[in-house]
C-alpha cells in the first residue's frame, strides 16, 4: 500500500518535473527551461514566473533564459526576463535591451527595435551588437542613417571591422556600389566568406564581372568546394566568355560539392547550360537547358529564357525545325514579348529557308513571310520594318521578277518619303525599295518607270558611277 502511494505521488509530480530540477539562479536554469519550454506542461506560466523569481538577481541568466524563450517564440516570456534583468540593473544592462530589440524586430516593429538597441548603446557603447542591429532594422527607412550608426561604432570601436558591415549593409539595401566603395576598403585577406559572396554579387549586380570574378577567387582560394561561391564564378566566367573556366565551376557545383550543403536551382541548370553553349557544346547544352525546364518555375519568365537558349543551340546546330519549335515556346511564355522577339520567328524561318532548296525553300519562306505580316498585325509601328522582311521573302520566292513584291516595297517607299527626316537606315531601306522595283519595271519592259526607279536610286547615292551608268540606259531605251 505505501508502495502504491508513490507511485501516485510521482504520477501528480510529472509536470512539475522540470520546475522543481532548477530555479535556483544558476545556470542550470538555463538547461531546465530548454527542456520546460518542449514539455509545455499545464502548469507552464507558472512555472516561468518562478524561474524569474529564482534569476531576478542573475542578469545573465535572466537574458540567458529570456533569449531560449526569444528563440522558443515565446516573446511575451521572453519580455519578461529581459524587463526583469532592467529593473534589477537599474535600467542599465545593455544585453536586455537587445533582446527587447530582437523581440521587437520579430514583430516588424521597426521603430520599437531601434529604440531598444540605442538604449543598448547607451548602456555599453563599446558592444558592437547593438550598433549592427540597430542598422539591420534602421537601414528599411533610412540606409544613410544606418550607415552613420556604424561610423559611430567606428569611434568606439576602431579594432571592429567596420567597413565590412558598412559594405553589408549597404549589400542587403540593393545599394550595390556603395557596398562596393565599402567592402574595397578591407583587406581582400580579412573578408569573411559573406564577405566574398556579398563582394562579387556587388560587382555582378553592377555589371563589373572581372571584378567579381577576381574577388570570388580570393574567396575559393580559402574555401575552394564552398557552393556559393562557385556558383558565382561560373556565372561570371559566363558574361566574361571565360567559358572552358565556367565549365570548370560547374563541374566543381554539380559534383565535387557536399550535396547536403547545396541546392541545385533550376538557374543553376540554365548557367550550366550557358557554359557548355558558350564552349561550343550545343547539345550538352540543350540537354542542362531541358533540365531547368524540367523544374517548377515561380513563374514563366524563366522558362521564356530558357526555350530562347534551347533555340540557339538547336539554331547552332543547323536544326531549324527544333529552333523553330523552341523559338514558338519562348513567345508563348514571354508575357511582354516585343516587335524584335516577333521578328525573330521570321529570322529563324528566313535562315531555315537559305538550308533548303526547291518547294522545302519556297514553303519556309512563305512562312517567315507569313511571321512578318503577323509581326506587323501585332506591332503597327513595325509595318515598315515588316514590309522590308516581306519584300525580301517575297522577292526570293519570285525569280521570275513576276511581282510578289512589288505591293510591299510600293508601300515601304510610301511611308519612308512621308518621314520628316530620312536617316541612313531609312536611305538604305528606300534603296533596296528602288532597286527591286527597278528590276521589275525592266523585266516588264516598262523602261520609263524603271528609269524613274533608276533616277531615285542615284538621288540616295549620287557618286555611284554604276547607278550612273543604269540611269543613262534606261534614258536611251526610253527615247
Amino acid at each position: 500500500m505505501k508502495t502504491m502511494k508513490y507511485l501516485f505521488m510521482g504520477a501528480l509530480l510529472m509536470g512539475f518535473s522540470t520546475a522543481v530540477m532548477a530555479q535556483d539562479g544558476t545556470k542550470a536554469d538555463i538547461d531546465a527551461v530548454k527542456q520546460l519550454v518542449k514539455a509545455k506542461p499545464a502548469d507552464y506560466g507558472k512555472v516561468i514566473k518562478n524561474y524569474v523569481k529564482a534569476n531576478k538577481k542573475n542578469l545573465d541568466n535572466l537574458v540567458a533564459i529570456g533569449r531560449v524563450l526569444y528563440e522558443e517564440n515565446d516573446t511575451a516570456n521572453a519580455k519578461l526576463f529581459a524587463n526583469q534583468a532592467l529593473t534589477t540593473s537599474k535600467n542599465n544592462f545593455a544585453p536586455a535591451y537587445i533582446l527587447l530589440g530582437d523581440i521587437a524586430a520579430k514583430a516588424d516593429d521597426g521603430g520599437g527595435a531601434a529604440m531598444n538597441y540605442e538604449q543598448a548603446i547607451y548602456a555599453d557603447s563599446k558592444n558592437p551588437d547593438p550598433y549592427r542591429k540597430y542598422a539591420l532594422v534602421y537601414r528599411k527607412i533610412d540606409p544613410e542613417g544606418a550607415v552613420q550608426k556604424l561610423e559611430d561604432l567606428r569611434r568606439e570601436r576602431p579594432d571592429y571591422p567596420v567597413d565590412a558591415l558598412i559594405g553589408h549593409i549597404n549589400y542587403i539595401s540593393l545599394r550595390y556600389g556603395k557596398a562596393n566603395e565599402a567592402f574595397s576598403k578591407v583587406p581582400m585577406a580579412d573578408l569573411t566568406r559573406m564577405d566574398y559572396i556579398e563582394y562579387a554579387m556587388s560587382n555582378f549586380h553592377g555589371r563589373q564581372y572581372d571584378k567579381a570574378l577576381d574577388i570570388v577567387k580570393a574567396g575559393l582560394g580559402k574555401e575552394p568546394l564552398n557552393a556559393t561561391m562557385n556558383r558565382i564564378a561560373m556565372m561570371c566566367s559566363n558574361e566574361v566568355k571565360q567559358f572552358p573556366q565556367a565549365l570548370q565551376y560547374a563541374e566543381t557545383l554539380f559534383t565535387k560539392v557536399d550535396k547536403d550543403s547545396v541546392t541545385i536551382s533550376d538557374l543553376d541548370y540554365q548557367n550550366y547550360g550557358k557554359a557548355y553553349q558558350g564552349n561550343g557544346q550545343y547539345e550538352e547544352a540543350i540537354g542542362m537547358f531541358k533540365q531547368a525546364l524540367a523544374m517548377p518555375a515561380e513563374d514563366n519568365s524563366l522558362h521564356a529564357d530558357l526555350y530562347k537558349l534551347i533555340s540557339d543551340s538547336y539554331k547552332s546546330l543547323k536544326d531549324f525545325p527544333n529552333a523553330i519549335e523552341n523559338y514558338k515556346s519562348f513567345l508563348g511564355a514571354k508575357a511582354d514579348a516585343d516587335a524584335t522577339d516577333y521578328a525573330g520567328l521570321g529570322i529563324l524561318y528566313s535562315s531555315k529557308a537559305r538550308t533548303l532548296a526547291g518547294d522545302e525553300k519556297i514553303e519556309a519562306l512563305k512562312q517567315a513571310d507569313q511571321s512578318y505580316a503577323d509581326l506587323i498585325a501585332k506591332f503597327p509601328d513595325a509595318e515598315e520594318y515588316g514590309l522590308l522582311q516581306r519584300g525580301r521573302a517575297n522577292a526570293q520566292m519570285d525569280a521570275d521578277l513576276t511581282g510578289l513584291a512589288k505591293s510591299y516595297f510600293e508601300r515601304l517607299a510610301e511611308l519612308i518619303k512621308a518621314h520628316e527626316t530620312i536617316d541612313d537606315t531609312d536611305k538604305s531601306r528606300l534603296f533596296e525599295a528602288y532597286a527591286y522595283l527597278m528590276r521589275y519595271s525592266v523585266k516588264q519592259k516598262d523602261h520609263a518607270a524603271a528609269l524613274e526607279n533608276a533616277k531615285k536610286l542615284l538621288e540616295l547615292q549620287p557618286d555611284d558611277p554604276e547607278i550612273q551608268q543604269v540611269v543613262d540606259a534606261l534614258s536611251k531605251a526610253v527615247k
